[in-house]
């Protein structure tokens, strides 16, 4: 059994400020050990859980947070930020179960360090009409490669937006939201154990009993910037359009179509 693993940082527990989320920060350190240790957690629980093959993919801001020389030895690691399917770069139909560890709520909904993928441009995205946040478009893009996403750890805002995309996806719940910057926090040892034993478990059940979260058809993508100059810049790219000031609309193929899409408005908008 191959499992992949999408780790974030904002998700982990612990992390509830912004000195801990990149290199400038003077608790990025403290931080980024804390992540490997969550992410060791799941690969351990994927192991003893039936997995012969786990594929790590660090997927916060640089996407060089893991600590590779801490990382359980059986485990690969995609690690940089030039990657087609961002947080989901490696999936593909040979995996049979999706784990992402260290997840967050989407923007402006309450939860520890909410946002959508890049805070500073993204205010809003939505599917086939639908608010997604990184949750929601990474589990559509494993979908997509018929792969259920089967466990998600994060805070308990996190896991509502879980437990709403699918009910059948077990959370483990690292930390209560307080505020945007504050959270009740379990013990890391504590985290550890929930995250392995709830992976084992899920797992020897059999993923296949957890339906894989699809878009079918075409996708219309809708982005909504922080301001208009952002998303005039967006409309740079052929086949979108602007549905007011500051949203700009595009129909794709798919929802691979779609991320892509996503990633060339985004880029165009924070320039």
């Amino acid at each position: 059994m191959k499992v992949y693993i999408s780790a974030d940082i904002e998700g982990i527990g612990g992390v509830v400020d912004r000195s801990q989320l990149s290199h400038e920060g003077y608790d990025y350190n403290r931080a980024r050990k804390l992540m490997t240790g969550e992410v060791n957690a799941a690969i351990k629980g994927a192991i003893s859980g039936g997995a012969n093959e786990v594929l790590v993919n660090d997927s916060h801001g640089p996407m060089t947070n893991l600590l590779i020389e801490e990382l359980h030895e059986d485990a690969r690691l995609i690690t940089g930020s030039q990657k087609h399917l961002g947080m989901m770069q490696g999936i593909d139909n040979t995996f049979e179960a999706v784990v992402l560890v260290g997840y967050h709520a989407r923007h402006n909904t309450a939860g520890v360090l909410s946002h959508s993928y890049h805070g500073g441009v993204i205010n809003k995205i939505c599917l086939n009409g639908r608010a997604v946040g990184e949750l929601e478009f990474n589990s559509y893009i494993a979908g997509y490669y018929n792969v259920p996403v089967v466990l998600v750890s994060g805070d308990d805002m996190m896991a509502e937006q879980a437990k709403a995309l699918n009910s059948e996806i077990e959370t483990v719940i690292v930390k209560n939201a307080v505020s945007r910057y504050t959270a009740n926090c379990l013990h890391p040892n504590k985290i550890h154990k929930l995250i392995e034993k709830r992976l084992k478990q899920v797992l020897k059940e059999g993923p296949k009993t957890v339906d894989s979260c699809k878009l079918e058809g075409p996708v219309e993508l809708e982005v909504t910037f922080t301001n208009s100059g952002m998303a005039e810049n967006a409309l740079l790219m052929p086949g979108s359009e602007m549905v007011s000031p500051n949203v700009v609309k595009y129909l794709a193929k798919d929802v691979i179509d779609a991320f892509k899409v996503f990633l060339i408005l985004t880029t165009l908008g924070a320039k």
